[in-house]
């Protein structure tokens, strides 16, 4: 199972989970069979160009959102992105970076 699929298919579970629906629902709103659709969130298929544009349109999100799947990375891939943010980052941003952080962690 490629990486892209399995990220993909959390991602849309996430969303149609969001979003009250159940497989079935999403299947009907498609007309992709709700077999398919399970496959698609278990990562086992991914789905065609316009199968993937039902599903956005359905879920009411951009099909570019549907590939948002930045909160599935390990922790170690987490702190190696904000770690670089940091590096990038001007002073302020620094600052404020961790005033944010702060008011959440501690």
């Amino acid at each position: 199972m490629s990486k892209i699929k399995e990220l993909l298919g959390k991602r849309i579970k996430e969303i149609r989970l969001s979003k009250n629906l159940t497989q079935e629902q999403l299947s009907e709103l498609t007309n992709i069979g709700a077999s398919s659709i399970s496959k698609i969130e278990s990562g086992i298929y991914h789905p065609n160009d316009d199968n993937l544009e039902k599903i956005a349109q359905a879920l009411q999100v951009e099909p570019y959102k549907l590939y948002m799947c930045t909160q599935y990375k390990s922790i170690k891939e987490l702190k190696e992105d904000i770690n670089l943010m940091l590096e990038n980052a001007s002073e302020d941003d620094i600052r404020l970076a961790y005033k944010i952080l702060n008011s959440f962690l501690n």
